[in-house]
Formats: C-alpha cells, sequence, structure tokens
C-alpha cells in the first residue's frame, strides 16, 4: 500500500474538511472556524487533488460527501477527537502542577486564612490553592494533602514539620459581655458566668475544666453554659455575646484586632503543644508547596501578640 506523504497533506486543509464534513455546509463550516467560505472551498479542493478523489458532490443546495468522503470523514472524527482528548490531558496535568492541597481545621479556615488569602493569591497568582477542613486529626494518615496544619500532636513518623504557632490560650468574649458582666480582675471572677463548651468527638482540646484547674480552682457550671461541638460556632457564639469562651491566640487573633472579640483577663495560658505546619516526607515539595508553606510561616510570624 503507498503512503502518504504527510507533507503534502495540510492541516488547514484536513481541518476544513472535517468541519465541513460535520456541519455538511461549507458557509456554516467558515463560521465555525471564522474564516471566509472560499478558505473552506480552497481547503477541501487541495486535499481532493493530493488525495486523487472526489469528496464531496458539489449540489445545487449545498453539498453531499462521497463515500469515500464519509470514510475520511468518520476517520478524522476520531482523530480530532483523540487530539481534543490530549490536548486536554495536557492542560490539565499543567493545572494539576500548580494546585496545592492544604488541610486545616475549620475554624482557622474561616477566622485566620480566610482574611489573609488575597494576599496569597497577589503573590502567586499561578498557584491553585484547594483548602480542604479537616476538624479533627483521626486518621491523618489517609488525607490527601500536600501541606496541612492538624489541630494536635500526630505522629510525626514519616512527616517533616514546621513549627506553625504556640498553643497560647485565653478566654475571650464580645465586648458586649465584659461591658455588662465585668470587669473581671482574676480567673476565679469567670466562676458561674455563663461559659461557651466545646465537644469534640476524638481527642478533646483544652476545656474549661482543665483552665480552672491550671488556677487550682473548682470548675462550676451555669445555667446560661452552651456546648458545641464545631470550634467555629463556640468563637461565633462568643461574638454573640452569649458567653465566654476558650481562645487560642492564632486563631483569633484577627478577631482580636477587628474589636469582635476582647481579652477579659491579663493571664493566659501557654501549653508545650506548638502547633505544626506538617508535609510528608518521600513527597517533593513542589515550588507552588514551598510558597505556600513560606507565605503561611511569614503571616504567622508577623502576628502581633498580646
Amino acid at each position: 500500500m503507498k503512503k502518504i506523504n504527510p507533507h503534502l497533506l495540510s492541516v488547514r486543509a484536513l481541518l476544513a474538511f472535517h468541519i465541513a464534513a460535520r456541519e455538511r455546509n461549507f458557509t456554516r463550516a467558515a463560521e465555525v472556524l471564522s474564516i471566509g467560505q472560499s478558505a473552506i472551498s480552497h481547503g477541501v479542493r487541495q486535499l481532493e487533488e493530493r488525495l486523487g478523489v472526489v469528496l464531496f458532490e458539489r449540489q445545487h443546495q449545498g453539498v453531499q460527501l462521497t463515500e469515500v468522503g464519509e470514510r475520511l470523514a468518520k476517520r478524522l472524527e476520531r482523530g480530532f477527537q483523540e487530539i481534543q482528548a490530549g490536548l486536554e490531558d495536557v492542560m490539565m496535568a499543567q493545572r494539576q502542577q500548580h494546585k496545592v492541597t492544604l488541610s486545616v481545621s475549620t475554624s482557622l479556615a474561616s477566622h485566620w486564612l480566610m482574611p489573609r488569602i488575597a494576599r496569597f493569591k497577589q503573590q502567586h497568582p499561578d498557584v491553585q490553592l484547594r483548602c480542604i477542613t479537616q476538624d479533627t486529626d483521626f486518621d491523618i494518615n489517609r488525607l490527601d494533602f500536600d501541606l496541612c496544619i492538624p489541630l494536635g500532636q500526630v505522629p510525626w513518623q514519616g512527616y517533616r514539620r514546621w513549627k506553625f504557632a504556640e498553643e497560647v490560650i485565653f478566654p475571650v468574649c464580645s465586648p458586649e459581655f465584659l461591658t455588662r458582666y465585668g470587669p473581671f480582675e482574676q480567673p476565679a471572677n469567670l466562676q458561674g458566668r455563663s461559659l461557651i463548651h466545646l465537644e469534640e468527638l476524638y481527642a478533646a482540646r483544652f476545656d474549661w475544666r482543665q483552665y480552672f484547674r491550671h488556677y487550682d480552682l473548682t470548675p462550676q457550671s451555669s445555667a446560661g453554659d452552651a456546648s458545641y461541638n464545631d470550634y467555629s460556632i463556640v468563637v461565633q457564639a462568643a461574638m454573640e455575646g452569649q458567653g465566654l469562651a476558650l481562645g487560642w491566640l492564632h486563631i483569633v487573633w484577627p478577631l482580636l484586632e477587628s474589636g469582635k472579640l476582647v481579652v477579659p483577663l491579663p493571664e493566659r495560658i501557654v501549653t508545650n503543644h506548638d502547633f505544626y505546619i506538617i508535609a510528608r516526607e518521600g513527597q517533593p515539595m513542589r515550588e507552588e508547596c514551598r510558597a505556600l508553606l513560606d507565605w503561611l510561616l511569614e503571616e504567622m510570624g508577623g502576628m502581633g501578640s498580646l
């Protein structure tokens, strides 16, 4: 079988025939390709001459594919579909290279990350951030992430880590709550006041019971106490004036800056449970991941102190 020299075939001619065969009309084909009808006619005629066959029967009311034209049109349809799929695969792979998945808690994402994320996008417009929220470290090994900020202590084996923030804890409330029930001069003054508790299904974080015991005080419940299983709701309840909540500095700092929350007491508790950004060992640190990591550390490092 005689092989066709590919250099004799014009891609423009093949595309002109492909669209004309699909539309069954030279005028519509020209509109699809945003070219003149004469260019379609020229491309089809050029292809016919180089193949030595007639692909279209010119009729008074339009064109009709010949039997040879039908066979070629079907082959080209499959070929162009493969080309389209290949191009889409390449484009998708390119986008995936610029995507970074960050796993954080809902509260950190809502109150600390979201107010800042516009700055990251301005500095790195080509990086596509995929943020997934996870309010437990349970089965963290199965999570899909490039970078993760766990809630607490996780097995460090198999992970690289960078210190993100100290765990600094203190009571917070709305300005209105402090005006109505304050001032509070010492932790003992909080006993019997409306407290907002965080209930967690898995490993519990520092709670009010531990807070009072830290100061050798006996925890006391109040009819005004409330409990929620999502720290974002705990923070929202405090802003709404429902009571006192425990605040983690690295999460509530933006709310203190904006005045939505206030600190009723000067005392704060610094634990030895620092927060870290982690990445899996053996997983290449792509340029986009490094950019996000450096930005997170810089943002946290630039945060003020009480």
